[in-house]
């Protein structure tokens, strides 16, 4: 059980500092939104929020404090499935802004 929540929270912890880089991408993309790559443009800054909402819908649904109420094949099950879909977060946001550096340069 420790040893997945400590992988859970490294996750989590490697994905904060991304949310900063969302943000500051979203502004620089935001002047150029009304250029001539608008659309593609304000897709990618869609990407960006959606990145960043995914996140933060994470953080908001994850619940370390009901894991002491969990027995332990509950609290694995829970912990497996919460690094499951924190690594979808993380696969998501990394070509998100993959995407959105690539068209920055």
């Amino acid at each position: 059980v420790k040893e997945l929540n400590d992988s859970v929270m490294t996750l989590h912890d490697e994905l904060m500092p991304k949310t900063e880089q969302i943000i500051q991408l979203k502004t620089s993309l935001d002047s150029l939104s009304k250029g001539p790559d608008s659309v593609h443009v304000k897709k990618l800054i869609q990407s960006l929020d959606k990145a960043d909402s995914e996140m933060m819908n994470w953080m908001h649904q994850f619940s370390i404090d009901s894991l002491s109420s969990m027995d332990f094949k509950a609290k694995i099950s829970y912990l497996h499935e919460q690094l499951n879909k924190l690594k979808s977060v993380e696969t998501f946001t990394d070509s998100t802004l993959n995407a959105a550096n690539q068209y920055k340069k």
